[in-house]
């Protein structure tokens, strides 16, 4: 994976998350959850650089991770209501 694909996967997140009165840290806190970990702390580079490692480890095609972020856009739209 490109790391053009992984920032535009980033920022699929964000937006999505930004949409619904999110932040950043819902979707470090989502990736988490897709790997059974808890969420780093905002401050954390190294966490935060590692999780993203794993979460697009875990979801490397383009199928397994539209399902991921749709799950994620499903939750964050519950959370409006």
């Amino acid at each position: 994976m490109t790391p053009e694909v992984k920032y535009e996967r980033i920022a699929k997140f964000v937006y999505g998350s930004c949409r619904h009165g999110g932040d950043i840290t819902d979707v470090y806190n989502w990736m988490a959850d897709e790997l059974g970990l808890t969420g780093p702390n905002k401050d954390d580079e190294d966490g935060i650089a590692g999780l993203q490692a794993g979460y697009f480890n875990k979801y490397v095609s383009d199928d397994q991770f539209s399902d991921s972020h749709q799950r994620f856009m499903k939750i964050m739209g519950m959370r409006e209501v």
